[in-house]
């Protein structure tokens, strides 16, 4: 059984043109998948029905089968975590703090944090490289701190166990959404972050979805490549079968040069 299902999924804002149409693709467990397409393809209308932001009018999305729209948002908040592009955090939490959010859906109201998860947050914030902010606020980062911030709260939501040594983490079921998540980390950073997410994958099952405009991102740490263009699917494939110069030109209107074995280089754009 898929982890996840889409099945003839279409959405339409208010009087507005279909955002997405008829889109159906399935998601195997343990899969490091990029969603890319062009400004105003549908991918982040996407992502908001992935994560329960936005309910489905016509088609239907299955979590290990079962129907989306009958999970709780807690049963699903321990199966599907988003980081998104941007996230206005006005109050004044610390790091910290902000953190261990991710650990509401499985507390009860007000309770307080175990030592245990204060050793896992610990233990993902610093394979995140933020726990030297743990103290600082969010209100007082860069926004690339800030990013990572927000990824260590989202690992540690579907990944509340195991990170600390004190008991096995949890595998199956776990589905990561970065909605241009690294879009304000340097170079460097963003290799250690997908490499990190990699790692997850292969240890503990983790499944990942990730938009990308980073197209060497994509290309060089994903297995699997969605592309939107217009509201629909216009291709599914691994990157090497996917990134080709028709590919580019059709969708994304450019010239590119593919280097076998290495990736591509955008020569130009191709005129309207």
């Amino acid at each position: 059984m898929s982890l996840l299902s889409v099945e003839k999924v279409s959405f339409s804002y208010k009087k507005a043109l279909p955002a997405l149409k008829n889109i159906s693709f399935t998601v195997e467990t343990g899969e490091h998948i990029a969603l890319i397409g062009p400004n105003g393809s549908g991918k982040t209308t996407l992502f908001n029905l992935l994560a329960g932001f936005t309910q489905t009018p016509m088609g239907k999305i299955t979590l290990t089968g079962s129907d989306f729209r009958k999970l709780s948002p807690p049963e699903r908040a321990k199966s599907i975590a988003l980081v998104p592009q941007r996230s206005a955090i006005n109050f004044p939490y610390t790091c910290l703090e902000a953190v261990l959010m991710g650990l509401h859906p499985y507390q009860r109201h007000m309770q307080p944090e175990s030592e245990e998860a204060l050793q896992t947050a610990q233990a993902i914030m610093e394979q995140t490289d933020v726990w030297h902010l743990a103290a600082h606020r969010v209100t007082e980062i860069s926004g690339g701190e800030l990013q990572r911030v927000l990824l260590a709260r989202a690992l540690l939501q579907v990944l509340p166990t195991g990170w600390a040594g004190t008991a096995p983490p949890l595998t199956g079921q776990r589905l990561l959404l970065l909605d241009e998540a690294f879009s304000s980390l340097d170079i460097a950073t963003r290799i250690k972050m997908m490499k990190l997410l990699n790692t997850l994958r292969t240890g503990y099952g983790l499944t990942i979805i990730g938009i990308h405009h980073d197209m060497a991102m994509a290309f060089r740490f994903t297995q699997r490549i969605l592309a939107l263009s217009n509201g629909l699917l216009v291709a599914d494939g691994t990157p090497d079968a996917v990134c080709s110069e028709d590919f580019f030109a059709r969708v994304f209107s450019v010239h590119a040069e593919i280097l076998p074995g290495k990736g591509f280089l955008f020569v130009d754009t191709i005129a309207p």
